[in-house]
């Protein structure tokens, strides 16, 4: 019976996707649905006007997305999920539940690498994935991108880690070797990325994609948490966006620069530092493709109090929510997530002033849910799904995220 109703959702996305072409906008204003109430974003690229994310029409958008992980890890560890479904599976799994985008972290030791063929968590079953036979994860990228665009899914890659630790990188910069490092990635482990090894798999990135507009962003480095902000130097965060972003816009004009704030743990911005950028804002070339970003978890995760009410609240605005009030750039969730933020939930009151403080912007600030899938057991958040494939969705996890949708 399981089985049925997957291959029938599975059938009525594909009928609803059919409607005038996955991901297209018909009449102004009017886009196709994902799954839940939400909706696609439109084909081609966008940009941004003051705090507003468009389309090429001009029309407000929200960037509705969930993160998919795996390639963040340690060379041959392969996108979580692979290992029991098929990548188009995890899409169509993506849709259903009414996302319109999927980010997807990378570390740089892992581009060239094949998974590993092993049924386990961090790898693949070829037999569900046959395509994926004898790819790198690089390839493999490019196979998900290819189906994602058939279904109308946009797509951002984020720089995770270099060696693949996931999560954030230890020594909190975006690279662990050369000028500005001791040589190793915080953590004992002997640095293997330069700078400009950084740079240039970006400009890969850059390259690969110019011209799609399924990959509609780049996320240039996750959860930054050393270095400065504009005061010089081979840790000069802001000189690395503008920098890299520059360089990206040189060969791709047409995709959304992600730059996330450094995070102050123990400060006034722990989700992400954007304060500078009254001062010292990141300046690009090509105008109207900014896009800053931060991070938010509920104390059980992030270890930061308070995480909800009034004084949460302050702290959101002070720390970064005036980027968007002010109309300087839009401001991008680009993490947030918890196992039980329904009513009744330990997180219940961290999702609900989180979600309340975002939809209360109009436009309403998008965000990307962490995760898609499942967890290990007894992690924090467990993921949006108690098994892999469409439908299966926890419906604790379902209260917030149906309130991050893109509902024109």
């Amino acid at each position: 019976m399981i089985a049925r109703r997957r291959v029938l959702a599975r059938l009525a996305l594909a009928a609803a996707l059919a409607l005038g072409g996955a991901g297209s906008s018909g009449a102004a204003g009017t886009f196709q649905p994902a799954g839940r109430g939400g909706s696609l974003l439109p084909r081609g690229w966008l940009s941004t006007r003051g705090s507003q994310i468009v389309d090429a029409q001009g029309n407000v958008v929200r960037i509705a997305s969930i993160g998919w992980y795996g390639t963040d890890g340690p060379a041959g560890y392969a996108l979580q999920g692979l290992w029991t479904v098929s990548y188009r599976a995890i899409c169509d799994s993506i849709v259903a539940a009414g996302f319109n985008t999927v980010r997807i972290p990378w570390s740089d030791v892992n581009l060239d690498v094949q998974p590993r063929n092993i049924r386990e968590s961090g790898t693949v079953d070829f037999k569900a994935n046959s395509q994926l036979v004898g790819l790198t994860t690089w390839e493999i990228f490019k196979e998900i991108v290819e189906y994602a665009g058939q279904i109308g899914l946009k797509m951002i890659f984020d720089h995770h880690t270099n060696d693949g630790g996931g999560g954030q990188q230890p020594n909190g910069l975006w690279f662990d070797l050369g000028p500005g490092s001791d040589g190793t990635d915080g953590a004992g482990n002997r640095g293997t990325v330069t700078a400009a090894r950084f740079k240039a798999n970006w400009l890969r990135f850059a390259r690969q994609y110019a011209g799609n507009p399924t990959v509609i962003g780049f996320d240039l480095h996750n959860e930054p948490h050393t270095g400065n902000w504009g005061q010089g130097g081979p840790t000069d965060i802001r000189a690395m966006f503008m920098d890299v972003g520059n360089a990206i816009g040189a060969v791709n004009p047409d995709v959304l620069i992600i730059c996330e704030g450094l995070q102050r743990y123990r400060g006034e911005a722990p989700e992400g530092d954007l304060r500078p950028v009254l001062s010292k804002p990141v300046v690009l070339r090509v105008p109207n493709k900014l896009v800053y970003s931060v991070h938010s978890y509920p104390f059980e995760i992030s270890d930061v109090r308070p995480d909800s009410g009034p004084a949460a609240v302050a702290r959101y605005e002070a720390g970064w929510g005036f980027v968007a009030r002010q109309n300087l750039a839009p401001v991008w969730i680009g993490e947030l997530g918890a196992s039980n933020p329904g009513p009744g939930g330990s997180a219940h009151a961290w999702a609900t002033t989180l979600l309340d403080y975002m939809n209360g912007f109009q436009p309403p600030l998008s965000g990307s849910w962490w995760n898609i899938g499942t967890e290990d057991a007894g992690a924090n958040p467990n993921g949006l799904q108690t098994a892999w494939g469409v439908g299966n969705y926890r419906p604790e996890q379902l209260y917030a995220t149906d309130k991050l949708l893109f509902r024109p």
